[in-house]
């Protein structure tokens, strides 16, 4: 009758209702999981002072929580062939991976796996969201990756250049000291040589100052080289 379309027309309308609104439900926990996992992530990538492989370690347990099915997920990060897994990882049948990418080089990925099947969804199980989500992931670590590496490229030119600073002050020293004992060392090698041609200078004496000259000569050969180091 009438009647009985008119209340089934409202109660699909009521149900309609309730499915759309349980769509946004879902739809609205899934942006929660996903803006939490990236979130949690940024904070580890701005932290002070931790090293890039803390980040990577503690950032891949962030990751699988932000999933469909996060019960049956696991995730990885592979770096420059090391891999950093998930607490309790499974592999599965199903899985969803990103390349990082640091300039134009391929350096590693990152990876969520389903540790059972799942219903065929945007591309196998997962949903599109969840392939625009690891992609950001898989970029965010790749900059992580250029910031920590140009970092170190930093203190590694400032240490060079430290050094450079030292062995030129180095140099200036050994140069001056080099000076400051050439001269006296000139006066003692020409005047035991100059006494040297006296002839009636006794044997022994003769002896002795052929040791001082030779001495002399042996120091003046030590400041050449101060001087080359100076240079």
């Amino acid at each position: 009758s009438s009647e009985e379309i008119e209340q089934l027309e409202a109660a699909a309308d009521v149900l309609a209702s309730a499915m759309a609104h349980q769509r946004a439900m879902v739809a609205l926990r899934e942006r929660v999981k996903e803006l939490s996992c990236l979130y949690q992530i940024n904070n580890v990538l701005r932290a002070p002072e931790i090293s890039l492989e803390e980040i990577l370690a503690r950032s891949v347990d962030f990751i699988a929580p932000a999933w469909r099915y996060p019960d049956i997920a696991s995730s990885r990060i592979q770096i420059d062939g090391k891999t950093y897994f998930s607490t309790h990882f499974v592999p599965g049948p199903s899985h969803l991976r990103s390349q990082v990418t640091v300039n134009e080089t391929g350096r590693g990925f990152v990876e969520v796996v389903y540790s059972e099947e799942k219903p065929e969804r945007d591309e196998g199980p997962f949903l599109d969201e969840e392939r625009k989500l690891i992609d950001v992931i898989a970029q965010q670590i790749a900059f992580v990756i250029s910031e920590k590496e140009a970092e170190q490229a930093r203190s590694d030119l400032e240490e060079q250049l430290h050094h450079a600073d030292r062995l030129a002050t180095l140099g200036q020293l050994a140069s001056g000291v080099a000076h400051e004992i050439n001269e006296p060392l000139a006066s003692i090698l020409g005047f035991s040589q100059l006494i040297l041609k006296d002839e009636n200078l006794p044997a022994d004496h003769r002896k002795d100052l052929d040791r001082i000259a030779n001495a002399a000569l042996h120091a003046r050969e030590i400041i050449r080289k101060l001087l080359v180091f100076g240079r």
